[in-house]
């Protein structure tokens, strides 16, 4: 029993290090300075000490299991609210779907907690020589596996500690999720052999230290480097409107559409008008179906007007007719953001390249066809984008201003565009760092999960991807939290807070929609990690695997439960 309430006390400590948000405390993030990210430390403490004294290996496993239930519950518990309240799933349905997805991600926290609970009792390997490694590795996996769900990384709880979470531009969030079990690792060395009264391993923890300092030290010039980069690159004026429409009135979008769209167009035209260079809108914030081809929306029927200056970006539902294999045709939509000139003509289109699984497609529909039918609202099945697409249009230089000799060329302002869900994978990142852009883009939607920790642990993850690509990441949210970072990962002042997203929990706040204006760097290059992608956690995954075969070859005994090798 003790066992099992250190594995629960580890997971629900570990997610008190993300950012959180509880409606019956606060409608907004409780620590948004992130001063409880220093429990991210010691909060494998209690379910390594469990591990250490398992008894088999199936048991391992199910105290990692508890552990990394604990902490998902805690961390992802309003995906069962954007099911209910939004998707009109039921409760008993969407409970189960929840726990499902909590269960898929707590089994790698459970094979890494039981992998090296194998290599310890075979080699007696200390925890801290195979953990770090293993974990990452499993972290690595998760971001892959059934198309991917790496929300909670462990690398995130270090977002907000900036010097820290500079390491992401090296090794990427795995090296962060590395570092931060191998402190938890030493720790629960130096309190093991404190209470079994043996040696206390020192030069574990002063090679530890020594790399914990480092690492800050590194990131502490890195921020002061990236900084200084961003201050002399040229700049380009961006808005964000934000329509602070709920979802359940996006939801009812043919019939509340001109109304949606009235919130977004006094904005524009006034951001136009203060000489923006671009103006984002949301995902999906225009509220009619766009052809795919299309290509001007100036026509009256639209609703959109001609700007004087500014290129606009703008978050719609593309759709195309396809012909089935049965000869029918078939209407498919793509979740899409147009750049769009001035004069309303089209420049490019990108379409989400990461879909959501249920919410944008149904997984394996042709075999559950017709129980996910009956769970599942009706919806215009989605269809991804097929590339990566770096979205640019013209900027012409200040009066005067030539390029000198060996200087780019930044006559075209590049685009990298991650909808939503994309932004959440950082293999998108290197992928679009070939194409050499000079700022993100993710237009996203965070009403789908109410007022809650969703919306602020997303952008605490699009800040990763910042820091990761050394690039400014304009954000425009269809609800909040809209922002614009820099490539240091720091959010400008200003940043839009969550506006009325869920009625039946805040029937009294109706905000107006608001306009963020604010100049970006335009950086090209590449940082370490964009040039040499997972480098560090393949070679994490590699190690992982020999040791671990190793320790299955390996006839000897290493250490006996309730001792440290």
């Amino acid at each position: 029993m003790r066992g099992l309430l250190f594995a629960v006390g580890s997971g629900l400590l570990m997610a008190l290090a993300l950012p959180l948000a509880i409606p019956f405390i606060s409608l907004s993030e409780i620590d948004p300075a992130g001063h409880l990210e220093l429990v991210s430390w010691f909060a494998l403490v209690p379910v390594l000490f469990a591990v250490a004294r398992a008894s088999t290996f199936g048991r391992a496993f199910g105290l990692g299991f508890v552990a990394g239930l604990a902490y998902f519950y805690a961390a992802i518990w309003w995906v069962n609210h954007a099911m209910t309240v939004f998707g009109g799933v039921p409760w008993p349905i969407a409970f189960l779907g929840l726990t499902l997805l909590v269960a898929f991600m707590a089994f790698h926290w459970a094979a890494a907690l039981s992998v090296s609970w194998l290599i310890r009792r075979r080699l007696g390997w200390p925890m801290h020589m195979h953990l770090p490694a293993v974990f990452a590795a499993f972290e690595f996996c998760r971001n892959y596996l059934c198309t991917g769900f790496p929300w909670g990384n462990l690398g995130y709880t270090q977002v907000r500690h900036l010097a820290m979470a500079q390491l992401a531009s090296v090794t990427g969030i795995y090296g962060i999720a590395a570092l931060v079990v191998l402190v938890n690792c030493v720790l629960h060395a130096l309190v093991e052999a404190r209470v079994a009264r043996r040696s206390l391993p020192w030069r574990a923890a002063a090679a530890t230290a020594a790399l914990l300092a480092f690492a800050f030290a590194f990131g502490r010039v890195h921020l002061a480097s990236v900084r200084e980069r961003a201050s002399a690159a040229p700049k380009l004026w961006v808005a964000l409107v934000q329509g602070n429409v709920s979802q359940s009135v996006k939801n009812n979008a043919i019939v509340n559409g001109t109304e949606i769209l009235h919130r977004y167009l006094p904005l524009t035209l006034k951001a136009d008008g203060l000489g923006a260079d671009l103006i984002a809108w949301p995902e999906s914030a225009y509220p009619f179906f766009v052809p795919a081809k299309r290509k001007s929306l100036s026509d009256r029927r639209t609703g959109l007007p001609r700007l004087r200056r500014a290129h606009l970006l703008l978050g719609a539902e593309a759709y195309l007719v396809r012909r089935a294999p049965d000869g029918r045709s078939e209407e498919q939509g793509a979740n899409s953001v147009f750049l769009l000139r001035p004069d309303l003509s089209v420049i490019g289109i990108y379409s989400k390249h990461h879909l959501v699984p249920f919410g944008e497609y149904v997984p394996l529909a042709s075999v559950l066809g017709r129980f996910l039918r009956s769970v599942v609202p009706e919806m215009i099945m989605q269809s991804p984008g097929s590339e990566l697409t770096v979205l640019q249009f013209p900027e012409s230089p200040p009066d005067g201003v030539v390029r000198a000799p060996g200087q780019p060329d930044l006559s075209q302002v590049r685009l990298a565009p991650m909808i939503c869900f994309d932004a959440i994978f950082p293999e998108v990142n290197v992928a679009y760092a070939r194409q050499d852009p000079e700022i993100l883009v993710n237009p996203t939607n965070d009403a789908w999960y109410g007022y809650s920790s969703g919306p602020y642990q997303f952008l605490a993850m699009v800040r990763m991807r910042a820091i990761e690509a050394g690039k400014a990441v304009v954000r425009p949210a269809y609800a909040g939290v809209s922002a614009l970072i820099d490539p240091s990962g720091e959010v400008q002042p200003g940043a839009l807070p969550l506006g009325p997203v869920d009625p039946e929990l805040a029937p009294s706040l109706d905000q107006p929609p608001r306009l963020l204006m604010g100049k970006v760097p335009r950086l090209r290059g590449r940082t370490l990690y964009t040039t040499f992608g997972d480098l560090f956690a393949w070679a994490a995954s590699l190690y992982g695997a020999a040791v671990l075969a190793i320790a299955l070859f390996h006839r000897g005994r290493g250490v006996p439960p309730g001792t440290e090798g």
